[in-house]
This record gives structure tokens, C-alpha cells and sequence, in this order.
């Protein structure tokens, strides 16, 4: 939930086309609602018309948009084979 974001600003970028972006936590709350932060994220790709997600079918070429500051708790496989 956005309620659950862990600082006031809501920081995304993105590492295919360099975007980047904050936005005030609690001014998205108001304005939205509380909601989950995938459906926020996606909501953002819309609001910043990033130009792959209608144009091109190709699935490994979609918006790579993230928030900056939220770490998955568990690392992935790639993080566990290079931390040892």
C-alpha cells in the first residue's frame, strides 16, 4: 500500500530511458486513495506516456520503471550467487 511507502517522497526511475520522478506520498494518498504500489506504479507509466507500453509487443521490451528507494526483502537468485 502507498500508505506503506517508507519515506514521504515516492522516488521511480527508470533504467531504459533515464526518467525519473518523485512524487509526495501523502498528496498521492489524497488524491487516489490508499493503494497497492504496483497499481501506482502503473498508474505513473500512463501519467508519464512511456512510449513502450502500447507501441511495442515485444515483452522484453516493456517500461522498466521502479521505485528507487524500496529493496525486495529476499535478494534474487542473482544477488545470492554474487554475494556467496
Amino acid at each position: 500500500m502507498i500508505s506503506d511507502y517508507p519515506e514521504p517522497k515516492i522516488k521511480v526511475s527508470c533504467e531504459k530511458c533515464g526518467r525519473r520522478a518523485q512524487y509526495d506520498r501523502d498528496a498521492m494518498i489524497k488524491a487516489g486513495g490508499d493503494r497497492r504500489l504496483l497499481d501506482l506504479l502503473d498508474a505513473i507509466q500512463e501519467r508519464l506516456k512511456c512510449e513502450t507500453l502500447e507501441r511495442d509487443p515485444d515483452i522484453y521490451n516493456k517500461c522498466r520503471l521502479k521505485y528507487e528507494n524500496i529493496r525486495p526483502a529476499t535478494p534474487n537468485a542473482y544477488e545470492q550467487a554474487r554475494d556467496g
